[in-house]
């Protein structure tokens, strides 16, 4: 492969890995993020502390593809929801994909502890 090629496929490779973090406002997800019960379970930050009794899945740091994905999921069911009183799919339920953007880049830009 030459060194063009090279810088070609890093270039796509880069632009595709932040493409869901530019859809996203990050300011707004934190928002949301923080306004909202996710930050009771998955920490302020994303950073979760589970327990033995309680575990909770950090998200600080999960590509923003995947947590939208993951929320569309919780809120239609295709998903269990394990929380407390299937409070995680209540909460999704009232939100829309912008705001899943907005929270998923928040939690994508966050560093795991």
């Amino acid at each position: 492969m030459t060194n063009s090629s090279l810088a070609l496929a890093f270039a796509i490779c880069s632009g595709l890995s932040t493409s869901a973090l530019a859809d996203g406002d990050p300011a707004n997800g934190k928002k949301l993020a923080q306004g909202s019960m996710c930050a009771r379970c998955h920490g302020v930050d994303g950073n979760a502390r589970s327990t033995s009794l309680h575990v909770v899945p950090l998200l600080a740091g999960q590509p923003a593809a995947y947590l939208i994905q993951e929320m569309k999921n919780y809120a239609e069911g295709t998903r269990v929801d394990s929380s407390k009183n299937g409070q995680m799919a209540k909460e999704l339920r009232l939100l829309g994909e912008a705001e899943y953007a907005d929270i998923a880049a928040y939690y994508e830009s966050q560093k795991r502890y």
